[in-house]
């Protein structure tokens, strides 16, 4: 375990810490690797293992966010299960409020009980530059009203890497939380929603509770971002997810769908042809 886990485990006797152990053994007369999920927690500034399971093999097998999720799944205990970012960070103001939102799994959402609580962000890095600032309102506006009206009266908001709430049961009996396929799951977060949306889930939106996040400040990063963003929804039309989506929606409903994921680029750059088009008619 590197050093700024251990210096934060000593210094916060409640954290546990979720970790891949390779080991090597020797089985038959040769060495080979063994990997285990290992939670451990610190005790008198040194690292104190809790439980430990064999793993099947290397559990990185695709990306690395949704699978270090997938391994530590197993240690988490209760009914709800929140996702944190590493660039994200709490208020002691808003954990007041945890209370309130964990009560709106027992609420009556008209339809059924929310499997995804959403949660809205703040961008705290706005002030560092003009494009971190116009990032910031970008992104302020999206988790705002723009998540608001996905969730209703669309209801088509998914998960999008924010810190949602999940509700654990639900969940990890139906998949997990993330999908780790190289590639595929470029964007690896919003097909928690699809995979929870296709199994009759309910996602619903809370305005009311924030959480801090440092977004990109700089042009390359933003740019880097924006790419994989856009690459990410080019991967959603070749799932399955989106198929599946596609022919169980209503008309309205998957119209929502189509424009929210892979129809806003489509349409972006069908704008962008025209505006092309009728600079410079001779360009075609």
């Amino acid at each position: 375990m590197n050093s700024s886990n251990s210096v934060s485990l000593y210094s916060n006797p409640s954290l546990r810490v979720a970790d891949i152990d390779e080991v090597e053994e020797r089985e038959g007369g040769r060495p080979q690797k063994v990997y285990y999920s290992v939670l451990v927690k610190g005790v008198d500034n040194l690292d104190q293992e809790i439980y430990r399971i064999k793993l099947p093999g290397n559990a990185k097998l695709g990306e690395g966010k949704p699978e270090n999720q997938n391994h530590a799944l197993v240690f988490t205990q209760g009914e709800a299960l929140q996702t944190i970012d590493m660039n994200q960070d709490n208020y002691l103001e808003e954990a007041f409020k945890m209370r309130n939102l964990l009560e709106e799994i027992n609420e009556d959402h008209r339809v059924r009980p929310p499997t995804i609580l959403g949660v809205r962000e703040h961008i705290f890095t706005g002030s560092v530059s003009s494009l971190a600032w116009f990032m910031s309102n970008q992104e302020t506006s999206f988790v705002t009203i723009g998540q608001r009206v996905l969730a209703r009266p669309l209801k088509v908001r998914f998960h999008y890497g924010h810190p949602d709430v999940f509700d654990r049961i639900f969940h990890i009996t139906r998949g997990g939380i993330s999908k780790g396929s190289r590639g595929i799951n470029l964007s690896e977060d919003i097909f928690a929603g699809f995979n929870s949306t296709l199994r009759r889930g309910n996602i619903t939106h809370h305005g009311y509770i924030q959480v801090g996040k440092g977004r990109d400040v700089g042009l390359n990063q933003i740019s880097h971002f924006e790419a994989k963003v856009a690459c990410g929804n080019g991967e959603q039309t070749l799932s399955r997810d989106i198929y599946r989506l596609g022919h169980r929606f209503d008309f309205f409903r998957m119209l929502s769908c189509y424009f929210t994921t892979v129809g806003f680029y489509f349409s972006s750059m069908e704008n962008i042809k025209r505006m092309l088009f009728f600079n410079n008619p001779t360009y075609f």
